[in-house]
Protein backbone atom coordinates (compact mmCIF):
# COMPACT_ATOMS: atom_id res chain seq x y z
CA UNK A 1 0.00 0.00 0.00
CA UNK A 2 1.28 3.17 -0.57
CA UNK A 3 2.00 5.55 1.83
CA UNK A 4 -0.02 8.43 1.09
CA UNK A 5 -2.86 6.03 0.50
CA UNK A 6 -6.17 7.67 1.26
CA UNK A 7 -9.67 6.74 0.72
CA UNK A 8 -12.99 9.04 0.53
CA UNK A 9 -16.54 8.35 2.82
CA UNK A 10 -19.37 9.73 4.10
CA UNK A 11 -20.38 9.71 7.64
CA UNK A 12 -22.29 10.34 10.66
CA UNK A 13 -21.41 11.05 14.03
CA UNK A 14 -24.28 10.23 16.81
CA UNK A 15 -27.11 11.54 14.72
CA UNK A 16 -25.47 14.37 13.46
CA UNK A 17 -25.59 15.38 9.86
CA UNK A 18 -23.75 13.54 7.55
CA UNK A 19 -20.33 14.77 6.48
CA UNK A 20 -17.59 13.81 3.52
CA UNK A 21 -14.32 12.45 5.23
CA UNK A 22 -10.95 11.36 3.91
CA UNK A 23 -9.92 8.73 5.44
CA UNK A 24 -6.32 7.46 6.86
CA UNK A 25 -5.07 4.50 8.32
CA UNK A 26 -7.75 4.22 11.35
CA UNK A 27 -9.07 7.58 11.35
CA UNK A 28 -11.54 9.68 9.33
CA UNK A 29 -11.00 13.78 9.46
CA UNK A 30 -13.89 15.12 8.23
CA UNK A 31 -12.84 16.81 4.85
CA UNK A 32 -14.21 20.78 5.33
CA UNK A 33 -12.42 21.00 8.97
CA UNK A 34 -9.14 19.54 7.22
CA UNK A 35 -9.48 21.31 3.96
CA UNK A 36 -9.53 24.44 6.16
CA UNK A 37 -6.57 23.49 7.91
CA UNK A 38 -4.87 22.75 4.58
CA UNK A 39 -5.82 26.18 3.31
CA UNK A 40 -4.46 27.87 6.59
CA UNK A 41 -1.13 25.90 6.40
CA UNK A 42 -0.33 27.69 3.54
CA UNK A 43 0.02 24.77 1.37
CA UNK A 44 -1.22 25.48 -1.49
CA UNK A 45 0.82 24.35 -4.37
CA UNK A 46 -2.55 22.40 -6.37
CA UNK A 47 -4.66 24.91 -5.37
CA UNK A 48 -7.97 23.94 -3.08
CA UNK A 49 -10.84 21.77 -3.66
CA UNK A 50 -14.42 23.20 -5.61
CA UNK A 51 -16.22 21.12 -2.92
CA UNK A 52 -16.25 19.74 0.41
CA UNK A 53 -19.26 18.43 1.62
CA UNK A 54 -19.94 15.30 -0.01
CA UNK A 55 -18.15 12.74 -2.48
CA UNK A 56 -20.78 13.05 -5.34
CA UNK A 57 -19.45 16.64 -5.36
CA UNK A 58 -15.64 15.94 -5.72
CA UNK A 59 -16.51 13.89 -8.30
CA UNK A 60 -17.63 16.39 -10.31
CA UNK A 61 -14.27 17.75 -11.08
CA UNK A 62 -12.55 14.50 -9.86
CA UNK A 63 -9.27 15.06 -11.44
CA UNK A 64 -8.77 18.55 -10.50
CA UNK A 65 -9.73 17.56 -7.09
CA UNK A 66 -8.06 14.30 -6.70
CA UNK A 67 -4.29 16.24 -7.05
CA UNK A 68 -5.98 18.77 -3.96
CA UNK A 69 -6.81 15.73 -1.88
CA UNK A 70 -2.99 13.76 -2.50
CA UNK A 71 -1.83 17.21 -0.87
CA UNK A 72 -3.87 17.08 2.26
CA UNK A 73 -3.87 14.03 3.04
CA UNK A 74 -0.16 14.31 2.87
CA UNK A 75 -0.57 17.70 5.14
CA UNK A 76 -2.84 15.19 7.41
CA UNK A 77 -0.40 12.31 7.55
CA UNK A 78 2.23 15.55 8.92
CA UNK A 79 0.28 16.85 11.41
CA UNK A 80 -1.34 13.78 13.15
CA UNK A 81 -4.91 13.18 14.38
CA UNK A 82 -4.41 14.98 17.61
CA UNK A 83 -3.05 18.37 16.10
CA UNK A 84 -5.40 21.12 16.92
CA UNK A 85 -6.04 22.32 12.81
CA UNK A 86 -8.47 19.07 13.18
CA UNK A 87 -9.91 19.77 16.42
CA UNK A 88 -14.20 18.59 16.26
CA UNK A 89 -12.68 17.21 12.64
CA UNK A 90 -10.91 13.93 13.98
CA UNK A 91 -12.58 10.62 14.54
CA UNK A 92 -11.65 6.73 14.80
CA UNK A 93 -13.64 4.91 12.03
CA UNK A 94 -15.00 2.56 15.00
CA UNK A 95 -16.77 5.42 16.40
CA UNK A 96 -18.67 6.30 13.34
CA UNK A 97 -21.40 5.52 11.15
CA UNK A 98 -20.66 4.96 7.63
CA UNK A 99 -23.16 6.02 5.12
CA UNK A 100 -23.02 4.81 1.32
CA UNK A 101 -19.86 7.19 -0.08
CA UNK A 102 -21.85 8.20 -3.26
CA UNK A 103 -25.30 9.05 -1.61
CA UNK A 104 -27.11 9.57 -4.70
CA UNK A 105 -25.73 8.48 -7.72
CA UNK A 106 -27.74 8.63 -11.26
CA UNK A 107 -27.79 5.02 -11.75
CA UNK A 108 -26.14 1.67 -10.87
CA UNK A 109 -25.74 -0.47 -13.68
CA UNK A 110 -25.05 -4.07 -12.62
CA UNK A 111 -23.65 -6.73 -14.35
CA UNK A 112 -25.77 -10.26 -14.75
CA UNK A 113 -24.12 -13.34 -15.23
CA UNK A 114 -20.60 -12.43 -15.09
CA UNK A 115 -18.31 -15.10 -13.53
CA UNK A 116 -17.75 -18.61 -15.01
CA UNK A 117 -18.35 -20.23 -11.45
CA UNK A 118 -21.64 -18.32 -10.75
CA UNK A 119 -22.98 -19.24 -14.36
CA UNK A 120 -22.28 -23.17 -13.69
CA UNK A 121 -24.12 -22.84 -10.38
CA UNK A 122 -27.50 -20.99 -11.54
CA UNK A 123 -27.61 -22.68 -14.52
CA UNK A 124 -29.39 -25.64 -13.10
CA UNK A 125 -31.62 -22.92 -11.66
CA UNK A 126 -32.47 -20.72 -14.84
CA UNK A 127 -32.90 -24.07 -16.87
CA UNK A 128 -36.08 -25.13 -14.31
CA UNK A 129 -37.19 -21.92 -14.34
CA UNK A 130 -37.38 -20.81 -17.90
CA UNK A 131 -37.66 -24.47 -19.58
CA UNK A 132 -34.87 -23.55 -21.51
CA UNK A 133 -33.09 -26.02 -24.06
CA UNK A 134 -29.54 -26.52 -21.92
CA UNK A 135 -28.07 -25.95 -25.83
CA UNK A 136 -29.06 -22.37 -25.70
CA UNK A 137 -28.33 -21.35 -21.57
CA UNK A 138 -25.76 -19.14 -21.67
CA UNK A 139 -22.29 -20.55 -21.40
CA UNK A 140 -20.06 -17.55 -20.95
CA UNK A 141 -18.90 -17.89 -24.53
CA UNK A 142 -17.89 -13.76 -25.98
CA UNK A 143 -17.50 -14.61 -29.28
CA UNK A 144 -21.36 -14.50 -29.86
CA UNK A 145 -22.79 -12.12 -26.72
CA UNK A 146 -22.25 -8.68 -25.14
CA UNK A 147 -22.17 -7.83 -21.03
CA UNK A 148 -25.76 -8.10 -19.66
CA UNK A 149 -26.68 -5.29 -17.52
CA UNK A 150 -29.61 -3.61 -15.49
CA UNK A 151 -30.47 -1.05 -13.37
CA UNK A 152 -30.68 -1.46 -9.85
CA UNK A 153 -32.53 1.75 -8.16
CA UNK A 154 -30.11 4.23 -6.20
CA UNK A 155 -32.48 4.11 -3.52
CA UNK A 156 -31.59 0.36 -2.12
CA UNK A 157 -28.10 1.80 -1.29
CA UNK A 158 -27.38 1.73 2.28
CA UNK A 159 -24.02 1.74 4.13
CA UNK A 160 -21.84 -0.61 5.17
CA UNK A 161 -22.82 -1.20 8.72
CA UNK A 162 -26.66 -0.77 8.08
CA UNK A 163 -29.32 -3.45 8.14
CA UNK A 164 -30.24 -5.79 5.16
CA UNK A 165 -34.20 -5.47 5.75
CA UNK A 166 -35.68 -8.70 3.91
CA UNK A 167 -39.19 -8.03 2.26
CA UNK A 168 -42.31 -9.64 3.46
CA UNK A 169 -43.17 -10.77 -0.14
CA UNK A 170 -39.81 -12.89 -0.31
CA UNK A 171 -38.17 -15.91 1.39
CA UNK A 172 -34.79 -15.91 -0.85
CA UNK A 173 -33.22 -13.52 -0.33
CA UNK A 174 -29.56 -14.12 -1.31
CA UNK A 175 -26.22 -12.36 -1.32
CA UNK A 176 -23.77 -10.94 -4.24
CA UNK A 177 -20.42 -9.61 -3.34
CA UNK A 178 -19.00 -7.69 -6.30
CA UNK A 179 -16.65 -4.98 -6.90
CA UNK A 180 -17.99 -1.59 -7.25
CA UNK A 181 -16.66 0.93 -9.81
CA UNK A 182 -17.44 4.77 -9.59
CA UNK A 183 -17.43 7.07 -12.38
CA UNK A 184 -15.18 10.03 -12.32
CA UNK A 185 -15.95 12.00 -15.31
CA UNK A 186 -18.82 12.54 -17.83
CA UNK A 187 -18.15 10.06 -20.79
CA UNK A 188 -20.08 8.59 -23.86
CA UNK A 189 -18.86 6.32 -26.57
CA UNK A 190 -15.84 5.27 -24.66
CA UNK A 191 -13.52 2.37 -25.66
CA UNK A 192 -12.74 -0.15 -23.29
CA UNK A 193 -8.87 0.44 -23.56
CA UNK A 194 -9.41 4.23 -22.91
CA UNK A 195 -11.92 3.83 -20.16
CA UNK A 196 -10.39 3.31 -16.88
CA UNK A 197 -9.19 7.35 -17.30
CA UNK A 198 -12.94 7.84 -16.54
CA UNK A 199 -13.06 5.73 -13.12
CA UNK A 200 -12.53 7.90 -10.01
CA UNK A 201 -12.27 4.59 -7.67
CA UNK A 202 -13.96 1.59 -6.70
CA UNK A 203 -15.61 0.44 -2.86
CA UNK A 204 -17.28 -2.68 -1.55
CA UNK A 205 -20.80 -4.02 -2.62
CA UNK A 206 -23.33 -6.16 -2.19
CA UNK A 207 -25.93 -7.05 -4.86
CA UNK A 208 -28.54 -8.32 -2.48
CA UNK A 209 -31.64 -10.07 -4.20
CA UNK A 210 -34.53 -11.99 -4.13
CA UNK A 211 -34.60 -15.06 -5.75
CA UNK A 212 -38.13 -15.59 -5.64
CA UNK A 213 -39.17 -12.46 -8.11
CA UNK A 214 -36.42 -12.53 -10.65
CA UNK A 215 -39.10 -15.13 -12.65
CA UNK A 216 -42.73 -13.60 -13.11
CA UNK A 217 -45.67 -16.27 -13.24
CA UNK A 218 -48.35 -13.73 -13.81
CA UNK A 219 -46.16 -12.95 -16.97
CA UNK A 220 -44.54 -15.59 -17.91
CA UNK A 221 -43.83 -14.42 -21.60
CA UNK A 222 -41.75 -11.53 -20.60
CA UNK A 223 -39.73 -14.32 -17.96
CA UNK A 224 -37.16 -12.05 -15.89
CA UNK A 225 -38.14 -8.83 -13.25
CA UNK A 226 -35.11 -7.24 -12.23
CA UNK A 227 -36.73 -4.32 -10.46
CA UNK A 228 -38.82 -6.48 -8.08
CA UNK A 229 -35.37 -8.46 -7.71
CA UNK A 230 -33.07 -6.49 -6.78
CA UNK A 231 -34.32 -2.88 -5.92
CA UNK A 232 -35.67 -2.83 -2.35
CA UNK A 233 -34.54 -0.59 -0.06
CA UNK A 234 -31.61 -1.91 1.52
CA UNK A 235 -30.64 -4.19 -0.85
CA UNK A 236 -27.66 -2.18 -1.89
CA UNK A 237 -24.88 -1.89 0.65
CA UNK A 238 -21.94 0.23 -0.39
CA UNK A 239 -18.53 1.10 1.18
CA UNK A 240 -17.28 1.94 3.84
CA UNK A 241 -15.24 3.69 1.29
CA UNK A 242 -14.21 4.58 -1.83
CA UNK A 243 -10.76 4.01 -2.95
CA UNK A 244 -9.20 6.10 -5.76
CA UNK A 245 -8.15 4.58 -8.33
CA UNK A 246 -4.48 5.93 -8.22
CA UNK A 247 -3.76 3.43 -5.34
CA UNK A 248 -5.32 -0.03 -6.82
CA UNK A 249 -2.92 -0.45 -9.63
CA UNK A 250 -4.50 -3.61 -10.24
CA UNK A 251 -8.02 -4.30 -10.01
CA UNK A 252 -8.07 -8.21 -11.47
CA UNK A 253 -6.38 -8.69 -8.63
CA UNK A 254 -8.23 -7.30 -5.99
CA UNK A 255 -10.37 -10.66 -3.31
CA UNK A 256 -13.48 -10.48 -3.31
CA UNK A 257 -15.44 -12.25 -0.20
CA UNK A 258 -18.57 -12.94 1.84
CA UNK A 259 -19.52 -14.66 5.16
CA UNK A 260 -22.80 -15.76 6.30
CA UNK A 261 -22.80 -16.17 10.46
CA UNK A 262 -18.76 -16.36 9.92
CA UNK A 263 -18.75 -18.85 7.02
CA UNK A 264 -17.26 -17.71 3.96
CA UNK A 265 -19.96 -18.40 1.14
CA UNK A 266 -17.90 -16.66 -1.86
CA UNK A 267 -14.21 -15.76 -2.46
CA UNK A 268 -12.42 -15.04 -5.76
CA UNK A 269 -10.80 -13.16 -7.85
CA UNK A 270 -11.95 -9.45 -9.88
CA UNK A 271 -9.70 -10.77 -12.65
CA UNK A 272 -12.25 -13.82 -12.85
CA UNK A 273 -14.98 -11.75 -14.49
CA UNK A 274 -16.26 -12.75 -18.21
CA UNK A 275 -16.80 -9.09 -19.05
CA UNK A 276 -14.24 -6.63 -17.05
CA UNK A 277 -15.36 -2.98 -16.31
CA UNK A 278 -13.52 -1.59 -18.95
CA UNK A 279 -15.67 -3.27 -21.39
CA UNK A 280 -19.21 -2.99 -19.59
CA UNK A 281 -18.07 0.53 -19.39
CA UNK A 282 -17.67 0.49 -22.92
CA UNK A 283 -21.11 -1.55 -23.40
CA UNK A 284 -22.95 1.15 -21.50
CA UNK A 285 -21.39 4.09 -23.12
CA UNK A 286 -22.66 3.31 -26.28
CA UNK A 287 -26.39 4.12 -25.48
CA UNK A 288 -25.89 6.57 -22.35
CA UNK A 289 -23.88 9.47 -20.95
CA UNK A 290 -21.91 7.84 -17.76
CA UNK A 291 -22.11 10.60 -15.01
CA UNK A 292 -19.40 11.48 -12.13
CA UNK A 293 -21.02 8.87 -9.41
CA UNK A 294 -22.40 6.37 -11.38
CA UNK A 295 -21.68 2.87 -10.09
CA UNK A 296 -21.16 -0.37 -11.65
CA UNK A 297 -21.85 -3.50 -9.53
CA UNK A 298 -19.75 -5.68 -11.76
CA UNK A 299 -20.83 -9.03 -11.21
CA UNK A 300 -20.75 -12.14 -8.72
CA UNK A 301 -18.91 -15.30 -8.17
CA UNK A 302 -19.78 -18.63 -7.20
CA UNK A 303 -20.99 -19.35 -4.03
CA UNK A 304 -24.45 -17.39 -3.74
CA UNK A 305 -27.59 -18.95 -1.43
CA UNK A 306 -29.58 -19.85 -4.77
CA UNK A 307 -26.40 -22.52 -5.75
CA UNK A 308 -27.72 -24.51 -2.28
CA UNK A 309 -31.09 -23.41 -1.91
CA UNK A 310 -29.91 -21.77 1.43
CA UNK A 311 -31.13 -18.35 1.70
CA UNK A 312 -30.56 -15.20 4.03
CA UNK A 313 -33.03 -15.42 7.60
CA UNK A 314 -33.61 -12.49 10.02
CA UNK A 315 -30.73 -12.65 12.73
CA UNK A 316 -28.14 -13.37 10.07
CA UNK A 317 -24.93 -11.66 9.79
CA UNK A 318 -23.53 -10.66 6.17
CA UNK A 319 -20.00 -9.70 6.15
CA UNK A 320 -18.93 -8.75 2.37
CA UNK A 321 -14.99 -7.37 1.81
CA UNK A 322 -13.12 -6.44 -1.18
CA UNK A 323 -9.50 -6.71 -0.57
CA UNK A 324 -8.38 -3.18 0.32
CA UNK A 325 -11.58 -1.80 -0.21
CA UNK A 326 -13.04 -2.13 3.21
CA UNK A 327 -15.34 -4.95 4.78
CA UNK A 328 -18.89 -5.03 5.45
CA UNK A 329 -20.74 -5.85 8.80
CA UNK A 330 -24.46 -5.84 7.66
CA UNK A 331 -27.38 -7.69 10.00
CA UNK A 332 -30.79 -9.00 8.71
CA UNK A 333 -33.83 -8.30 9.91
CA UNK A 334 -37.21 -8.93 8.93
CA UNK A 335 -39.33 -6.27 7.96
CA UNK A 336 -41.29 -3.81 9.75
CA UNK A 337 -44.36 -3.12 7.53
CA UNK A 338 -46.54 -6.40 5.39
CA UNK A 339 -48.31 -5.74 1.91
CA UNK A 340 -52.02 -4.96 2.23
Amino acid sequence: MEDNFFALATYSEKGKPAFAAIVIGEYAFELEVAHRAYKNSGLREKGTLTATRSVQELLEEWDRNFEVLQCIAEFVHREGPSSDRFQGGAFLQKDLRPLPPIARPSKILNCAANYGGHLAEMRKYTQAAGALDPAKVYSGDKTNSEPYLFLKAPSSLIGAHDDIVMPSVSSHVDWEAELGVVMGAVCRTVKAEAAMKDVAGFMTFNDVSCRDRLFRTDRPNFRTDWLSSKSYDSFGPSGPFLVPRAFVPNHSALRLTLKVNGETKQDGLAGEMIYSPEEQIEYASRMMSLLPGDIFATGTLAGVGQGTGVFLKPGDLVETEVHLLGRQRNRVVASETEVR
